[in-house]
């Protein structure tokens, strides 16, 4: 089993760089996600195993009667690294989820650092409930369930109606005390000398959980070996699919690197889901492991290069269900969940359109659900809220609160201004599909563009304020200053001077800090500095890199840079990225189970479609315009897959190389290069 260690460390993180709190310090293996206590050299907890879940387990060691403190630990995807001392004894612990199996395996070895023989008592604190959960939403599932506890051998299994947890140790002649849950023991290091245990935790069915921990117990070493060389693999796979990012100023490689991470981290293979494999909006912890379309979709050009089949499974699961009532599905029926959120419509078109777009696989609109062909749900997406058969009006999105979801008394509702403009992008998006699949009405779509631009100018732009009003639900004039709008950027919905009047607000008066930007101008009476995503204190994760996205594809460098340069400490500060960051200083949200969003690969993409100005017709047509940052002048791409071809791309000073399946072109910068993939030789 030949490996690649340079794989596995890409993202890897140490822990002295880490700014996670515990409670939202985790690791997954697409069947089980564990939450690892780092302080603690040996405990960990929380075992979400979907259907199964123990929200209470708990499973704390203590050596010479007390807990082994952490001098340091390093995280990877399906394992973390613990290292401290005790009693002149040197410990590292190695937590590791088994490859392909609801599983954990705790590794430890002992270094007796003094030249007496060592007699170490070992006591084992196990506690946890029980449940079979089918559905998994945004909170985290909580256990009920009591287990009978009972030992047999060097096993002490706990079980209940709903199943089983199977704890064995390598440790002879431990002992099970019922009354106060401790598992006791003890062993011997000699002077100078080691001694490795190992605890195996299983947990499912009866014979499924029994079953794994057989197996494992057989040879850990190897089961060992086996799950790194499959994190390996993963990362591996990854980038022979997404091309690999190289740049002088190296947090932005961290910055893209960490952004990709939740490719690995939020896939699931788990029998008892509808799709294989399926990506869930979070995982962390238990917490969002339902598919919200909103987070889903912010990686709209991205997701369809790593994992085609998955998007497509995933867009006819979201089509297969009303997204004009839901936002989300749960993982193992598709059922639809929560509420309406109004973004839904153009996250499905855009998917859908980027798909197309990046793979020329325009079949795919001929394919159907629930016996409609795809291009026909799209145009029902696009003209959401409209009725064609009279004049274009402004949709009146009802009440809710479910764009911005403010937390106090000011609103955002009714007709907003940024999903109308929205809308614009939405129909010329649908009519390329649509003509793409030989639809006459991309010709209708089209034609509803620019009635809807006049109407956003005639009754909803205030020159002098630089901004778009809302109505609410009297049909009143308001502001609310939400980062929202710089999402229209790079829109033909604009004209010159509503695009001037909305850059004009980029500034660290209102939207920017040192650390990131904010969700809401800091000057709008709505301003939460604790509602971090949406309401001010800084923004949900997928926010600023699609800002940043936009503004390289609108013409504006300079603006996208300087915005990047002030979030390049996400990539250095954590393993993965969850719901928000904190502008205004170091921070991230902890009120929220979203502790690693499916939505933070939109950091990749933007660099990707962005700072190296990547597009692609329906026809076809190649376009590559790279902008270098200041602070970096050197950024390469390598190994990108576009409709079977290979493109790597270099940027160095004032110019550029493209090589197209090993074919070079040399550009200078500021000059776009062109190609027709069609006539491409694959």
């Amino acid at each position: 089993m030949a490996s690649d260690a340079k794989y596995m460390e890409i993202f890897a993180l140490n822990g002295k760089s880490n700014l996670l709190e515990e409670q939202d310090f985790g690791i997954i293996n697409g069947k089980l996600a564990l939450n690892v206590p780092y302080r603690d050299v040996l405990s960990f907890k929380k075992i979400y195993a979907p259907p199964f879940v123990s929200s209470n387990f708990l499973f704390d060691v203590r050596l010479f009667g007390e807990k082994v403190s952490t001098d340091g630990y390093k995280w990877y995807p399906h394992k973390v690294l613990r290292w401290g001392k005790s009693n002149d004894v040197n410990i590292l612990s190695s937590l590791v989820l088994a490859e392909n199996k609801r599983a954990v395996i705790l590794s430890v070895t002992l270094n007796n650092q003094s030249k007496t023989k060592k007699k170490v008592p070992v006591q084992f604190d196990i506690q946890g409930k029980l449940d079979y959960y089918q559905d998994w939403e945004f909170a985290k599932p909580e256990s009920v369930t009591g287990c009978k506890d009972t030992q047999k051998g060097n096993r002490l299994i706990k079980s209940n109606k709903e199943g089983t947890i199977v704890i064995y140790t390598d440790i002879k002649g431990m002992k099970w005390h019922d009354y106060c849950l401790h598992w006791d023991g003890q062993f011997e290091i000699p002077a100078r000398g080691q001694k490795t245990f190992n605890i195996v935790v299983s947990i499912g069915n009866d014979r499924e959980s029994q079953k794994d921990c057989d197996q494992i117990a057989v040879n850990i070493k190897k089961e060992i070996v086996k799950a790194d060389f499959a994190c390996e693999q993963k990362v591996k796979d990854l980038f022979n699919k997404i091309p690999e990012f190289t740049a002088s100023d190296k947090r932005l490689e961290k910055f893209y690197h960490r952004s990709l991470v939740h490719l690995i981290l939020n896939k699931w293979d788990v029998k008892e889901f509808l799709l294989h494999p399926y990506y869930s909006t979070g995982g962390i912890n238990g917490g969002c492991i339902c598919n919200y379309l909103w987070d889903f979709g912010e990686g709209w050009e991205l997701f369809g290069m790593y994992d085609p089949d998955a998007l497509k499974t995933h867009l006819k699961t979201f089509l297969n269900n009303d997204m004009t009532r839901h936002f989300a599905f749960s993982p193992a029926k598709g059922r639809a969940i929560g509420p309406f959120y109004q973004i839904n419509q153009e996250k499905l078109i855009f998917l859908i359109y980027y798909y197309v777009l990046l793979s020329g696989d325009v079949d795919f609109l001929d394919e159907k659900v629930k016996r409609i062909p795809i291009i026909d749900l799209v145009m029902d997406n696009a003209k959401y809220g409209d009725d064609f058969a009279k004049p274009a009006v402004l949709v009146n999105y009802g009440k809710g609160n479910h764009l911005l979801e403010l937390r106090r008394e000011y609103i955002y509702d009714y007709v907003m201004p940024d999903l109308n403009a929205r809308r614009y992008a939405n129909y010329q998006a649908a009519a390329v599909l649509c003509k793409a699949a030989g639809r006459d009405e991309y010709e209708q779509l089209l034609q509803r563009t620019e009635p809807l631009k006049k109407l956003l100018k005639q009754q909803l732009w205030s020159a002098k304020d630089k901004w778009f009003y809302f109505l609410n639900a009297k049909n009143q004039k308001e502001l609310r200053y939400t980062i929202q709008m710089f999402k229209l950027i790079d829109s033909d919905v604009l004209d010159a001077e509503q695009r001037k009047g909305l850059l004009s607000h980029i500034n660290e008066e209102e939207f920017l800090s040192d650390y990131g930007m904010h969700s809401m101008s800091k000057k709008d009476p709505a301003y939460d500095q604790v509602d971090i995503d949406n309401g001010g204190g800084g923004a949900y994760t997928g926010f600023p890199p699609q800002v940043i996205e936009k503004l390289y594809k609108a013409g504006y460098p300079k603006i996208a840079e300087d915005i990047f340069k002030r979030i390049l400490w996400w990539g250095e500060r954590f393993p993965y990225w969850g719901d928000s960051f904190v502008a205004n200083n170091i921070d991230y949200r902890k009120d929220s189970p979203l502790q690693n969003t499916i939505g933070s690969i939109s950091g990749a993409q933007s660099i990707i479609f962005g700072m190296f100005g990547i597009q692609v017709t329906v026809d076809g047509l190649l376009t590559i315009n790279p902008v270098p940052p200041s602070y970096s002048p050197e950024i390469s791409l390598k190994g990108l897959r576009i409709r079977g071809n290979n493109i790597d791309i270099s940027a160095k000073g004032k110019e550029y190389t493209v090589a197209i399946n090993s074919k070079k072109h040399k550009c200078c910068i500021g000059e776009k290069f062109t190609s027709n993939l069609q006539q491409i030789k694959k």
